[in-house]
């Protein structure tokens, strides 16, 4: 077992549930995790790593799978260790209602209201983790392991990067979470 499949089970991990293809080059992505909770993610084509072809094309309704997840957030907030003190509960979710129309065979059948989850902060474990040669932020959410861009956290942070340490918290406001890698690939 390799090093990256010991440290999958720390990650999120979700049921695929539904795959939609925009283009032929971006996915969007739900998958349905402990508790009921739905998480959209969205992909495209040419980001997960070691994959063959179009990666969403690989991925499959009804599998199981452990992911890498790249939180692109807006206006972070840093609190460090000290500040966030036992803030393990601000490791929330913030639950958003989609409406969409309902259609069968026969056309419209109503509207009906699905609600969205989005990881809204997260406490540092790595604040200079590497992957496949790029750096980036490792925090622990409420669903599960995920990262952030290191450099545009330094550039949204505005001058308190270097301040970062493990078991600090970070904060930031819902904006949409993307697809970086399958950790275990066998989709079982």
């Amino acid at each position: 077992m390799s090093q990256r499949e010991r440290q999958a089970g720390a990650f999120i991990q979700g049921l695929l549930i539904e795959k939609q293809c925009d283009y032929d080059a971006f996915y969007h992505l739900t998958f349905l995790l402990r508790n009921n909770i739905l998480l959209p993610v969205f992909s495209s084509a040419s980001r997960i790593v070691g994959s063959h072809g179009k990666p969403g094309a690989q991925l499959q309704v009804g599998k199981n799978y452990h992911l890498l997840l790249l939180i692109r957030p807006r206006q972070l907030k840093y609190r460090s260790e000290g500040e966030s003190g036992g803030a393990s509960s601000r490791l929330g979710l913030v639950a958003l209602a989609l409406r969409q129309i309902a259609r069968d065979a026969r056309g419209v059948s109503g509207e009906r209201v699905i609600l969205q989850h989005h990881p809204v902060a997260g406490r540092i474990i790595d604040p200079d983790w590497e992957w496949e040669k790029q750096r980036y932020i490792l925090v622990e959410t409420a669903i599960g392991r995920a990262v952030l861009n290191r450099k545009a956290a330094e550039d949204d942070l505005k001058g308190r990067g270097g301040e970062l340490t493990a078991g600090g918290l970070l904060e930031w406001e819902l904006w949409r979470s993307e697809l970086l890698a399958i950790l275990d690939g066998s989709g079982a």
